[in-house]
């Protein structure tokens, strides 16, 4: 059987997607109807990505509440696309959820830049270690 290609449709995407690191003033977006809390992925001018438990239908329309200090408060949107994302040690199922915004909003004054202030993490030296393979 020959490979499935990647993805034979053009690139879609008009604007640029912001990790939700980046945005920490998000600190996870309700999905109404449903009223469903989501963990934001990434977010772009014109649309997001969230994880969640449950499955909106592509083409439904949803108003998005952000969870957090960012503005605007709420967006409304149409949900472009629903994947399986992973199954949960509990056996729920966990979906990618690409919601399209229908109009535009502004992310320049809630985008924190990475290299402005390192995580704590990173801030310390880092110590070489050695893996030995034990077979």
């Amino acid at each position: 059987m020959a490979p499935r290609p990647y993805s034979t449709v053009p690139e879609q995407r008009s604007a640029a997607r912001i990790p939700a690191a980046r945005v920490p003033s998000i600190q996870a977006v309700r999905i109404s109807p449903g009223d469903s809390i989501s963990t934001l992925v990434n977010i772009s001018t014109s649309g997001l990505l969230v994880e969640c438990t449950s499955k909106p239908r592509p083409g439904s329309a949803v108003t998005l509440t952000f969870v957090g200090s960012f503005t605007p408060t709420s967006v409304k949107g149409r949900v472009a696309r629903t994947i399986v994302a992973s199954l949960g040690k509990d056996g729920v199922l966990h979906y990618m959820v690409g919601i399209a915004f229908d109009q535009s909003i502004e992310l320049e004054n809630h985008v924190v830049d990475p290299q402005a202030d390192p995580p704590p993490a990173e801030a310390a030296p880092r110590v070489a270690t050695r893996l030995q393979n034990r077979w």
